[in-house]
């Protein structure tokens, strides 16, 4: 093992554990929120056209790599510095414990209060949670659980371990989540965004082309015996979201668990099967960890060989 992969190995093992054991840092010095707030500055001053959406694009994962390289070779100046740093900023480019908890918290308050549980939906969906019912609720859930599955897990750490033997696994994985915040905070088909998130939007749909279909193999090993169900009901049904990804893990999930997911006014994942429960949430919630769990083990194992 050269020293380059060893160093790898101990960021991602503990970035994996600080995210476990503790899970998010406070805002204030939490490195996406640093990213948004320049995407934030440099909306209020591009204007709504795809080459200023370009523009601020290129600047802002050349400035959050850049921002994350410098802070790693400015820790050389202790011993141990340098690996903690990595460590902390690989690890505000997944949520595995944030993901994990969101979803179960939710699921349990959809049992107890509906109206309240409605509140707590845009932690994890965008769409409007006032008229939704339990059925739908529970749906959206399981469908952002499976996609953050994706999104904010899996693709950075596909990044991460892709680029790590050259040394730069660090800035790939902050150059993910750099795209991916962008496509979360602009990247939508409305007046003013369209044009300006075109090109973020256009780089998450890139980036997380192959981990989505990477994942349908990742879930149907994390419950063999709905397999075969997962793989056959993602490549039916993967097109029928507008996202070119989002479709292969929800409906890799609603295959595993046989059951119907649903965006009102969307589309309708697996329509034949019965609508989800408050406690299949919880079942998606065990599908995904070992989903996770396998991903961890595969990532560690390619950067142990």
């Amino acid at each position: 093992m050269t020293l380059a992969i060893e160093e790898a190995l101990t960021v991602f093992l503990l970035a994996v554990a600080f995210d476990i054991l503790i899970g998010e840092p406070p805002v204030r010095v939490h490195p996406v929120v640093w990213i948004g707030r320049l995407i934030s500055f440099l909306r209020a001053r591009a204007g709504p056209t795809k080459v200023q959406g370009i523009l601020l694009a290129i600047t802002v994962i050349a400035a959050s790599v850049l921002a994350a390289h410098l802070l790693v070779r400015a820790a050389h100046v202790m011993p141990v510095l340098p690996l903690l740093v990595g460590a902390y900023l690989l690890k505000s480019t997944f949520a595995i414990r944030c993901l994990l908890e969101t979803s179960s918290n939710i699921g349990r308050m959809i049992d107890q209060d509906m109206e309240e549980a409605k509140k707590m939906l845009p932690a994890l969906v965008g769409r409007d949670t006032s008229t939704l019912t339990t059925a739908q609720a529970s749906s959206a859930v399981i469908e952002s659980l499976s996609e953050n599955y994706v999104d904010s897990i899996l693709s950075p750490i596909f990044y991460y371990i892709l680029f790590a033997p050259i040394g730069l696994g660090l800035e790939a994985a902050i150059a993910f989540k750099a795209i991916s915040t962008m496509d979360s905070m602009i990247g939508y088909k409305k007046p003013g965004l369209k044009e300006l998130g075109y090109a973020g939007a256009r780089l998450d749909d890139l980036a997380n082309w192959i981990p989505a279909r990477l994942s349908i193999i990742l879930i149907a090993l994390a419950r063999p015996r709905g397999a075969r169900s997962a793989i056959r009901e993602a490549k039916k049904y993967h097109s029928a979201t507008p996202s070119p990804n989002s479709g292969w893990p929800m409906a890799a999930a609603a295959g595993s668990l046989k059951i119907r997911l649903e965006k009102p006014g969307q589309y309708i994942l697996l329509g034949e099967n019965p609508d989800p429960e408050t406690r299949d949430i919880f079942r998606a919630t065990g599908l995904i960890q070992s989903a996770i769990a396998l991903t961890l083990a595969a990532a560690f194992i390619y950067l142990l060989l």
